[in-house]
């Protein structure tokens, strides 16, 4: 990413001069040879009754992934996901273990945050089960207990609560009663063990525990969620993924590191744990074997929900490719986007050196992970002034190297994206701006990729929000987009898949806009640019010209560095990572909203492991640590819904 923030910094003084200025349907699913098997985590829900009980009580939303494989624990059967424990019930039906009991998790601070403590003068007041009339008890102790507002926030838990499960999805076939529904959701959750609560450490954050999870709720974003518990007491069991604060707290538990493949009934200590074979039980599935004794390709389910596609920018040459595609698949993702510098693939007229992108190909393709390769710059004998930063002499030497990539890699890179950041003049060759020169260039490249690739979606070059209007420096990315559609009545829409674009908050709030600042920041105020909405505007020079394309957002970032940082990302500075964490997942539930927003890729994964952020811009945007451990950002979209 080449950004252009010194001319940003104008943009303040400028502002008030400034005016404001046939869709791709969802890609078909790999073949779905094995639907309950799961790539993400590794594993499968192989029991029907475990697997009728997931699709029927909100599936991967109410879940999250299968985190284990079907094992006895405690003297039932039972299966780890992400947020909750399955259990056969004596009777052969599915229940959930109470998972926030005393005897399984009665932790209250875990990785950073502060949880409520269990109100044994609460419990006590409960109804108890199988008592006369139990559900209506039940049902005043919840709305006696469980508010939507808690000193005058909207948590929504009540709401939350009576909502996880639908009566649509609970009954598909529609042979249920309505009137079932609150119990089913009493099912879920169990009763509550606590009032709500602040986070003592951050008052955005506001928690109420239940007897099988806790509800949160983020002043900051306006979400309330279920955290992500079950994986921790699987933590706790495997010492692995384990918070150094919930280590602490657990070392006494009769769980803790309990877990050994290589020990009998997979124990260390055997008689902490009676009724319980964890043999294999933590130990990834393989993929089925084929009739024709061949591997049955391994099956990942799409990363969202929603139609949006999640994806991450990542530098995979000369780095750890497998353990980047882990971290990618880790996190709930399934694209990537790779820059791909033509300057370095075609050395001389027609000769290729492709064999570092048959690497990234096979291990992205092993791995599950769909490819977005992003092509950039010209060899230095495309052009006569030998510059490489922007586009060649003869657009149809780009043709011969985006058709010969498309060719080699059919069906094996889903998608390119042609250029970036074509309205700064540092990323076309220095030279005068021009949106119809660009669209000539996507034009030939568009033609070539179909010709070797029709399925491949090519996506029009990303624009940057820059506010600023020079063609010798930089142009509006609004005003740009819309001189591409008036190009040649609009051809462009004849000529790409997707519209690309790049957005950002800098150092505001997603939701925020130029009359409405909830931020505490300095700069970088009341021009569009400067705000993650200004996609919206993006979208409205679409629809005006009665394009129906969806938007990929290519490059998607906010930033949280400590000084010193390179000069001109000063207000990277400006926010804690725990406000950046929050800004993106807030951002991403506004994408889902926005049904236009075909897909956004994070900026960035990995830079931080390669440069640093003190003196490198691109390693700013990291959100690993140079010793591979995540950020909170990394975490917060890891856990956040998709």
């Amino acid at each position: 990413m080449k950004r252009a923030f010194w001319v940003l910094c104008l943009i303040a003084v400028l502002a008030a001069l400034l005016p404001l200025a046939t869709p791709i349907g969802a890609q078909p699913a790999q073949a779905q040879d094995d639907p309950q098997y799961f790539g993400e985590t590794g594993f499968r829900i192989s029991d029907a009754r475990f697997w009728d009980y997931f699709q029927k009580r909100g599936g991967l939303a109410t879940f999250g992934y299968p985190v284990s494989r079907k094992f006895t624990f405690m003297g039932s059967e039972v299966q780890f996901f992400q947020r909750r424990i399955m259990q056969i019930q004596p009777d052969g039906g599915v229940g959930q273990l109470n998972l926030m009991d005393s005897g399984l998790m009665p932790y209250t601070v875990i990785n950073g945050a502060t949880f409520p403590a269990t109100d044994e003068a609460l419990i006590a007041r409960a109804p108890q089960v199988g008592s006369d009339g139990y559900a209506e008890a039940a049902q005043a102790f919840i709305d006696a207990n469980v508010p939507d507002s808690f000193e005058g926030l909207p948590v929504g838990f009540k709401q939350a609560y009576f909502g996880t499960v639908t009566y649509d999805v609970a009954y598909p076939n529609g042979d249920g009663d309505p009137n079932w529904m609150p119990g089913i959701n009493l099912e879920m959750w169990g009763l509550p063990t606590s009032a709500p609560a602040y986070d003592p450490n951050n008052h955005n954050f506001v928690y109420q525990r239940f007897q099988r999870g806790i509800l949160h709720y983020d002043a900051s974003t306006g979400t309330t969620q279920g955290i992500l518990l079950a994986d921790y007491l699987k933590g706790i069991m495997t010492g692995q993924n384990l918070p150094p604060d919930l280590d602490a707290a657990a070392k006494g538990s009769k769980f803790y590191h309990q877990y050994n493949n290589a020990a009998p009934d997979g124990l260390n200590r055997p008689n902490d744990l009676p009724g319980t074979n964890m043999k294999d039980a933590f130990e990834k599935e393989q993929p089925q074997a084929s009739s024709d004794g061949g591997a049955t390709p391994v099956s990942y389910p799409p990363s969202g929900t929603t139609g949006l596609r999640y994806g991450m920018q990542v530098h995979y040459f000369g780095q750890d490719q497998g353990r980047i595609n882990a971290m990618v698949r880790g996190a709930g993702f399934d694209w990537v986007k790779q820059q791909i510098r033509w300057e370095f693939y075609e050395p001389s007229r027609g000769q290729y050196d492709l064999g570092s992108l048959d690497e990234v190909v096979n291990n992205a393709n092993a791995a599950g992970i769909n490819l977005l390769f992003s092509v950039v710059t010209s060899p230095g004998w495309a052009r006569a002034d030998g510059r490489h930063d922007g586009p060649p002499d003869n657009l149809n030497d780009f043709g011969d190297f985006v058709g010969t990539l498309a060719s080699r890699y059919k069906g094996r890179v889903k998608a390119y994206e042609i250029w970036n950041e074509q309205n700064f003049s540092r990323e076309w060759g220095g030279g005068t701006i021009n949106a119809g020169a660009y669209v000539e260039m996507l034009k030939v490249a568009y033609t070539r990729i179909k010709q070797a690739d029709p399925d491949a979606i090519v996506v029009s070059g990303a624009l940057t929000p820059t506010g600023v209007m020079d063609p010798n420096v930089a142009v509006d990315d609004v005003w740009y987009l819309d001189q591409m559609y008036q190009y040649q009545g609009g051809i462009i829409k004849q000529y790409c898949d997707a519209i690309g674009a790049h957005a950002t908050g800098y150092n505001n709030a997603p939701d925020d806009w130029v009359d409405v600042n909830t931020v505490n920041t300095p700069g970088f105020k009341g021009h569009p640019s400067f705000y993650f909405k200004r996609i919206d505007q993006l979208h409205d020079v679409m629809a005006r010209y009665g394009d129906t394309h969806q938007m990929w957002i290519t490059e998607y970032h906010w930033a949280s560095a400590q000084p010193p940082v390179p000069a001109g990302y000063e207000w990277t500075t400006h926010l804690s990572e725990d406000q950046v964490a929050r800004f993106f997942v807030r951002g991403f539930q506004m994408m889902k909203e926005r049904p236009w927003v075909g897909a956004a890729f994070v900026w960035n994964l990995n830079f931080r492991i390669m440069a640093d952020p003190h003196t490198s811009e691109t390693a700013i945007f990291g959100i690993l640590n140079p010793d591979w451990s995540p950020r909170a950002i990394y975490s917060a979209l890891r856990d956040m819904p998709k």
